[in-house]
């Protein structure tokens, strides 16, 4: 799996869209790290494995919420993306 960061530019559009400056700026890891921003790379469709309940547990974490954003399963779907974004 690839992953990227980047910083993202003021337009209002489609939250789903990239969003990328221009020119694009990428953020390192190690940026990322530096501010303290975390990541892991976990099967969505096996979200409750023992990677994530160490992870949980490690963090104190003590509760967890899981939600299926898609537009056949949530009323108003568009107006509750905005949400996330």
């Amino acid at each position: 799996m690839a992953l990227e960061a980047w910083l993202i530019d003021e337009s209002d559009e489609d939250q789903r869209l990239p969003h990328h400056r221009n020119p694009k700026e990428f953020v390192t890891l190690s940026k990322l790290e530096e501010l303290g921003v975390l990541y892991w790379h976990l099967d969505p469709r096996d979200f409750e494995n023992d990677e994530l309940k160490k992870i949980r547990e490690s963090r104190g974490y003590n509760y967890m919420d899981l939600l299926e954003l898609c537009p056949g399963k949530v009323e108003n779907y568009e107006e509750k993306l905005k949400n996330f974004y």
